[in-house]
């Protein structure tokens, strides 16, 4: 957020046209602006200086005070020559001597027409001398009158002011030193050259390494100054405010989540994402609905104070929602269901949105559906962030609940969630609110809608109960309905179950696809499980041959073990007889046990 309080860019040149340039004293002209000075006369750009005042005698230097304002004017027309603009104009008045009034007002508004002077330099109104200061005033409201297409740019000598723009005048600062160098009386009292070499130094400090030195411009228009006369006046903090900079949490409205909870275990993660939330001032209240004795969850969400609305007996949906207006103390509201979660920015983005909308009641964002499994998979099922539309919404709810952010004031119009309904009070809310006025839709999907793994009805509105309490909605808003409202909602009623029946159909021919591709499936491995089988046999079948052939070999190995003992032969015997137990041990590998 730096560079909205100091530019990280500079310019070349503050604008094109005749220049007039107002100097409380000699020297400010060159201190305070000689850089924008020479890139006005390096650019063709006519350019005028006028210095009030003589700059007065100080203290301690000179003995003559007509010589010492003599020097003053030498030195200004000396350091004119070197910046290249021509000859200053003196009007001589008394140093300390300005007046914030009518009658300078009009000789510098006169002196703005004269020269017909599109570009006006003055003095900061953070400047330390009061001739600097009072100069500044008289010229912002001389400029406001100019109008059309005049422009102020404040310049700093005395005191740094908060720039908006910044001047580059590395190729031009030597001859701006050689300028001031001119002013020898004011070394006397100190190295102020030095000092505003510094200034014009520092002032790179958010810029590039190629630049060297630049001068700081606060530049604002006449129709600016014409919109907010009092704009250039406000202090640092209300500055800071405009700029959209939080210097305190709760600058900015309060904002109240409010948590009907039935005591899932999902709470805590709804609670983590309002905790996460960016924007700075909420307070969330937690209404248990359950009716039982709930856990008790400490006075803080993250770094925002939690409130628990506590109840006895368990409250139905849309009484619950009332307890929780009825306790929630912010200028905005919004609310969350315990197993629903905002992502980080989600509160921000609407807070936003509905303040730029002064006359909107509510913002809405988007807000993906989504399916977690067991496992803690995700699937977004559905997205909504349509378009706002007053009759749609007549005919079906396409908001979430915890999609919109609502301003308080709609209480004070008499809107309450209807507690006749089981169902649907969220989208009967809506409708209250849509009478008021048109929602602001925010174009971004904000938010997330936790749908269960076994339960579709939160998107498909299928089942009896869900079918009456849609009913009575619309029971409840026939009678409002106009002919225009009423062939609208006819129409989109036709087209909502033209589409629930292609979805329906969908599904059956889904479903189909599915059992056939299980079915193909299936055969596929009822053959390759046959297949299986028949080779298994083959292998008994080979097994048991190989079986009694290796016994037939045994029976051998045996006939001829014993004519070798007869023979005593020792060693023919063990090979044999190893022989034997090998083959032994193949068959019992392979079943056989004989």
């Amino acid at each position: 957020m730096e560079h909205l309080l100091v530019p990280y860019e500079s310019v070349k040149c503050l604008g094109n046209g005749v220049v007039l340039v107002l100097a409380p004293h000699p020297n400010d002209e060159v201190f305070g602006c000689g850089g924008a000075i020479m890139s006005h006369v390096d650019a063709g750009d006519p350019v005028h200086v006028i210095i009030l005042t003589d700059g007065g005698r100080q203290e301690g230097v000179g003995d003559d005070p007509q010589l010492y304002m003599e020097q003053h004017k030498s030195e200004s027309t000396d350091a004119a020559s070197v910046l290249g603009y021509g000859s200053p104009i003196f009007w001589g008045l008394p140093g300390r001597s300005l007046k914030y009034g009518e009658r300078l007002i009009q000789r510098i508004f006169s002196a703005i027409r004269e020269f017909d002077a599109q570009l006006i330099y003055a003095p900061s109104l953070l400047e330390m001398h009061p001739d600097h200061r009072i100069l500044g005033m008289v010229a912002a409201e001389a400029v406001r009158r100019r109008g059309n297409d005049g422009r102020l740019a404040m310049y700093e000598v005395g005191v740094p002011l908060s720039p908006n723009l910044l001047l580059d005048i590395t190729k031009f600062m030597a001859r701006k030193q050689t300028a001031m160098k001119c002013f020898a009386s004011q070394f006397e009292i100190q190295d102020y050259d030095q000092h505003i070499s510094a200034l014009n130094r520092f002032r790179t400090y958010t810029l590039s390494k190629e630049v060297k030195a630049a001068e700081a411009y606060f530049l604002v228009t006449a129709e600016e100054l014409r919109n907010d006369p009092l704009g250039l006046y406000v202090s640092e903090y209300e500055r800071q405010k405009r700029l959209g900079l939080d210097l305190y949490h709760k600058d900015e409205p309060l904002v109240s989540v409010i948590i009907r909870s039935m005591g899932r275990e999902d709470l805590h993660r709804a609670l983590d994402s309002v905790a996460l939330q960016t924007y700075p001032n909420i307070e969330v209240v937690v209404v248990n609905a359950k009716g039982e004795k709930d856990p008790r969850l400490g006075e803080w969400c993250g770094r925002f104070p939690l409130r628990q609305c506590h109840s006895l007996q368990p409250l139905l949906r849309s009484k619950a929602a009332n307890v929780g207006l009825e306790n929630a103390m912010g200028e905005y509201f919004i609310f969350l269901d315990d197993d629903d979660w905002f992502y980080p920015d989600h509160v921000s983005g609407l807070a936003e949105a509905l303040m730029d909308a002064k006359k909107a009641y509510v913002a809405y964002a988007g807000v993906e559906c989504i399916r977690l499994d067991s496992n803690g998979n995700s699937e977004i099922l559905q997205v909504f962030n349509e378009p706002f539309d007053r009759f749609r919404l007549l005919s079906e709810n396409y908001i979430p609940m915890h999609a919109a952010l609502f301003r308080h004031q709609v209480l004070q119009s008499g809107c309450r969630f209807d507690e006749n309904l089981m169902l649907h009070e969220d989208w009967d809310f809506w409708i209250q609110l849509s009478q008021l006025a048109d929602f602001v839709h925010l174009d971004k999907v904000s938010a997330a809608y936790r749908i269960s793994a076994s339960d579709r009805s939160g998107i498909w509105y299928d089942d009896e109960r869900t079918h009456q309490s849609l009913l009575k909605v619309l029971e409840k808003w026939w009678p409002h309905w106009d002919a225009e409202k009423l062939q609208y909602n006819l129409w989109a009623i036709r087209n909502k179950l033209i589409k629930m029946r292609e979805n329906t159909d969908k599904l059956h021919k889904d479903a189909k696809a599915e059992r056939d591709a299980l079915k193909s499936a299936l055969d596929i491995s009822q053959n390759y499980a046959n297949s299986l089988r028949e080779e298994i046999a083959e292998v008994h079948k080979y097994s048991n041959s190989l079986a009694e052939d290796i016994l037939k070999i045994l029976q051998e190995i045996s006939a001829q073990i014993l004519i070798i003992r007869k023979r005593n032969d020792r060693s023919v015997c063990c090979f044999i007889k190893n022989v034997q137990n090998k083959l032994r041990r193949i068959l019992l590998r392979n079943g056989n046990d004989k």
